[in-house]
């Protein structure tokens, strides 16, 4: 190791730079990730993992989805494991002074021998990225004085594209969502270390009257992010997420030993779980009383991380009104097939269907490739009730627009459309909580967003575990105000398609 890091340390001083020295140990994994570099010159940093480095490219004009497209990428030395995190500003006389920029990041895999490929001159991978994906092609040049220069181009699959200029279309940081002139403009807030041993020592400070443990066990091993991070976390967006979850019955997605372990479900209260995660007594469907989950506050926040649950999933009721509803939930879940801005279009027509029966609504983003609408509700209905205003409404939009919606859950009826998930209002049933986590690559979060962001185009994956705190800072605005101060009441039968006068 410190061999292969020698000439990427010769050309660093450490006292003046803030980029990792690599001294720090890194748990192996099959990271890549791509860096816009505002130096000299503006070009792309490529970095594919391999025997405990960051392979690395300097590619001028930055990937191209069009196959035909073969971009110069000029092999440069290796890079520590911990420069995958790395944005913010290298210094001004520093090698490399500019502005840096997590363009991209996420994991890839070789075909056949890596090595062997790296030595012969021809890699060809598949990347699972934010924003690259498929098959692509590292093929070195005929030697042409000291340069190495190889050949980067996109393989021929279904996430090849001649008509997007991915560069253009998508230039902001996954890491931060921000833009390369925004990290310029911003110097006080550069990358740092986040290592492990840093954020278990402070969050071991937490007043959350419990022991934390096992703070540096990594959860999600494609960012090496670790149970103190985690927990580092709960405690940023405690503030925005607690009035969401507190008091309301709990389901947990529990994943001890991380993401890629064994991870299950959890409703009742088990032994050994800490003080701080209390209980509401629910009768299950077959009469039998059962002590479920509920927290209060941020010390019980905690103790859900320090259980290793990296989801947290919610009723649509308090505990103590437990079979009055408060919310009303729709899932709108696409087929893989289907484009972001249908299912933006789709919660857009929801929230008209929900105005036009006299509800306001709220949405946000799941972690994943669908959305959540919400409306707030006083809490005076039953479950069959609100199951059966769903179900009427979202049954209306099916008939209406069958092209675009069904309402079976069948995967096979999926096929090109959005399924309609109304079954989250029966009891029992449960939806993500804002601010939640996912287990899931790239840790994502369920995060609350505004009709306005949703309309001008938002990407989903941009809400992870290490983008969503500075979100919250940069906000001047909840993007779910007046959420619980409405009174809201689901219409009389039938009522579904009244019009607000």
């Amino acid at each position: 190791m410190k061999r292969a890091l020698a000439k990427y340390r010769e050309k660093r001083d450490f006292d003046r730079t803030s980029e990792p020295s690599g001294q720090h140990e890194v748990r192996p994994g099959d990271r890549f990730v791509i860096q816009q570099h505002a130096a000299r010159r503006m070009h792309y940093d490529f970095r594919l993992e391999l025997d405990g480095v960051l392979l690395s490219w300097s590619v001028p004009k930055g990937p191209s989805l069009s196959p035909k497209d073969k971009r110069l990428a000029v092999r440069t030395e290796d890079h520590p494991l911990d420069y995958v995190d790395f944005e913010g500003i290298i210094p001004k006389g520093q090698y490399g002074g500019g502005t840096v920029s997590v363009w991209d990041r996420g994991s890839w895999q070789p075909e056949g021998d890596a090595r062997a490929g790296l030595e012969r001159g021809r890699l060809t991978f598949t990347l699972a990225g934010h924003k690259l994906h498929g098959k692509w092609h590292l093929v070195r040049t005929k030697p042409t004085g000291k340069q190495d220069s190889w050949l980067l181009f996109k393989g021929r699959d279904d996430a090849a594209n001649d008509e997007v200029d991915i560069v253009s279309a998508e230039p902001n940081s996954v890491l931060s969502a921000r833009s390369l002139d925004q990290i310029a403009e911003d110097p006080e807030h550069v990358w740092s270390s986040n290592r492990p041993a840093d954020v278990a020592a402070l969050v071991s400070q937490l007043p959350v009257g419990f022991p934390l443990t096992n703070l540096d066990k990594v959860l999600y091993p494609e960012q090496n992010l670790t149970k103190g991070q985690l927990v580092a976390y709960l405690a940023v967006v405690a503030e925005h997420m607690l009035p969401h979850v507190a008091g309301r019955p709990l389901t947990l997605v529990r994943c001890p030993e991380g993401r890629k372990g064994q991870c299950f479900y959890q409703k009742k209260r088990a032994a050994g779980t800490p003080a701080a995660v209390g209980t509401v007594r629910v009768a299950e469907s077959n009469g039998e009383p059962a002590d479920y989950m509920q927290i209060h506050d941020l010390a019980g926040l905690i103790a859900l991380a320090q259980l290793g649950t990296l989801e947290i999933h919610t009723w649509g009721c308090h505990a103590d009104k437990l079979e009055r509803p408060d919310l009303i939930v729709f899932d709108l879940d696409p087929d893989p097939a289907v484009a972001w801005d249908r299912v933006a279009a789709a919660a857009l027509q929801l929230r008209r269907r929900l105005g036009d029966a006299g509800l306001d609504s709220w949405v946000k983003t799941t972690g994943g490739k669908g959305l959540h609408v919400v409306a707030p509700l006083a809490p005076r209905a039953t479950w069959d009730e609100l199951v059966a205003f769903a179900k009427q409404l979202v049954d209306r939009l099916a008939a209406d627009e069958p092209a675009d919606y069904t309402t079976n859950m069948r995967k096979a009826e999926r096929k090109g459309r959005i399924y309609l998930d109304y079954l989250r209002n029966s009891r029992g049933a449960t939806f993500i909580a804002p601010y939640s986590p996912r287990a899931r690559q790239d840790a994502p979060v369920a995060v609350p967003i505004t009709w306005e962001e949703l309309a001008h185009g938002i990407d989903p994956s941009a809400f992870t575990v290490a983008t969503v705190p500075r979100r919250l800072g940069e906000l001047a605005r909840d993007p779910w105000a007046g959420l619980a101060d409405a009174d809201q009441r689901l219409p009389r039968p039938h009522a579904a398609r009244r019009k607000r006068g």
